[in-house]
């Protein structure tokens, strides 16, 4: 008797990717002193503060950008300014902001993104939608770009710290 194996729900395969890149983003900025978050560690480059608030202003973007696969038939992404050109002007946060104002915004912001992900059927996890520097994809790797930005800024911070 041959017995068949549950497929996991893709959710559930990308949630603790999604949990890690996070964690390990997190990691990196802790290791920055209140006075070194709003520091430029060099010409051209972002504070810590600012990389946080960047990513949080692209996983709002890109939350939208996922409801709109799901709702429209292969649709054409839109690149946003602040995707487009990741630089002080666009990424930085209203001098009032922050780190936990930032913090905050990211917890909520993954907690919606958990919570509309987990809801979604497998066959969600295949629609298709064109990006216009990435071509023809599918919704699962516009996800799984989350998981590399995280990854791309937790990187970017340890070059930093050293």
């Amino acid at each position: 008797m041959v017995v068949e194996e549950e497929q996991q729900h893709p959710f559930e395969t990308v949630r603790g990717r999604l949990v890690s890149a996070r964690v390990t983003f997190l990691g990196q900025l802790a290791k920055f002193n209140k006075d070194e978050l709003a520091a430029l560690f060099g010409k051209g480059t972002l504070s810590p503060l600012q990389i946080a608030y960047h990513l949080y202003m692209i996983e709002g973007l890109t939350l939208v950008q996922l409801r709109l696969v799901q709702a429209e038939e292969n649709p054409l992404l839109e690149i946003s300014e602040i995707e487009e050109q990741p630089t002080q002007a666009s990424a930085t946060p209203d001098s009032s902001t922050t780190l936990d104002a930032v913090m905050a915004g990211m917890a909520a912001q993954r907690e919606e993104l958990f919570s509309w992900l987990s809801t979604l059927p497998s066959e969600a996890w295949t629609r298709p939608f064109r990006h216009p520097r990435w071509g023809q994809l599918k919704f699962h790797q516009l996800v799984q770009s989350l998981i590399e930005h995280d990854q791309h800024h937790a990187q970017q911070l340890a070059c930093l710290k050293k």
